[in-house]
């Protein structure tokens, strides 16, 4: 496995600041769309973006039978599954809040790792699940009801769903990226994502018949779709191609630094004292996780001769 260089730590510090403050133009666009119609109208306009890239890369986009059914599978697990618990896990918990029960993806990323890669979890990692869930518990049971949190604990809940199937995310796709280029990961996940999100979206709008649009909302959705499903994802499926699983997951860690920052200067939210003792807790565990062996086994071989297959593969067709 390579090490994790300046340049990937550059693109996976840049990825957090994107899914972290993620959190806060969801919250806004919430103001005036239903969840999914935030969501499908997200994956719609980035679904816009990729299908122009990808006309000008549409030699990358050939799948083989039996990846189409992993895309398929992939995209399910995430966006999809994971956007539905974090949409709703935004609309009953604070964004701040989101972002540290999100942060607990590393962990599931190890429990995964474990289970589908073959890697082994030493005492010490184990120990650090558990403090890492401790701290989430602090961190919830601290959050009061507001205007931004109507009910914490079930939104948190909620995103603790999201966190797993992140985690689950992580190993499939940098597995799947050992046959198809990042960019194809991207486009179909989210060509996926959107027209799993339209009829939500379309029998929300018959059920509530709510439909406001401000310029607030319009420039959240563009982050979202621009910033966060194409950039973002762009990003950690890039990484995933280059460094392993985990070692990508642990970024995730850095996005509740943003969403707080940003939930401050957009919301004015002020966290609890003793949330930033469950906060510390969550990373503490989080790097006591880490500290592990891996068994040699477990290493995937090396991305740069698959990149080579890939490319002759393509060429070939």
């Amino acid at each position: 496995m390579k090490h994790l260089s300046r340049k990937h730590a550059a693109l996976l510090f840049f990825m957090s600041f994107l899914f972290g403050v993620s959190y806060i133009a969801t919250q806004t666009a919430l103001r005036d769309l239903g969840p999914f119609q935030v969501i499908f109208s997200r994956y719609f306009l980035a679904s816009l973006v990729l299908a122009v890239v990808g006309y000008q890369k549409r030699h990358l986009l050939r799948l083989e039978p039996e990846e189409r059914k992993m895309m398929l599978l992939l995209a399910l697990i995430e966006p999809v599954g994971y956007l539905i618990f974090e949409v709703f896990g935004v609309r009953y918990a604070s964004p701040s809040n989101v972002a540290l029960v999100v942060a607990t993806i590393p962990v599931f990323a190890v429990i995964f790792a474990a289970i589908l890669l073959n890697e082994k979890m030493t005492p010490l990692g184990g120990f650090g699940i558990l403090l890492s869930i401790f701290g989430v518990v602090i961190v919830v049971h601290l959050q009061d009801s507001s205007r931004l949190a109507p009910r914490p604990v079930l939104g948190s809940i909620i995103t603790l769903g999201a966190a797993i199937l992140a985690g689950l995310y992580n190993s499939l796709a940098r597995r799947l990226t050992r046959r198809c280029h990042p960019f194809a990961i991207t486009f179909y996940t989210t060509i996926i994502a959107g027209i799993a999100f339209l009829p939500m979206a379309a029998v929300e709008f018959g059920m509530h018949g709510y439909f406001r649009i401000s310029a607030s909302t319009v420039a959240s959705l563009l982050f979202l779709s621009v910033g966060s499903s194409v950039v973002g994802y762009y990003i950690l499926n890039f990484s995933l191609s280059k460094i392993g699983a985990a070692e990508v997951a642990v970024f995730n860690n850095f996005n509740p630094v943003f969403t707080i920052i940003a939930s401050f200067l957009v919301f004015g939210e002020v966290m609890h004292p003793g949330q930033f003792v469950g906060a510390a807790l969550v990373l503490a565990g989080i790097f006591f996780t880490f500290q592990r062996k891996t068994a040699a086994k477990a290493e995937l071989e090396p991305v740069e001769e698959n990149e080579v297959n890939l490319i002759s593969r393509n060429k070939l067709r």
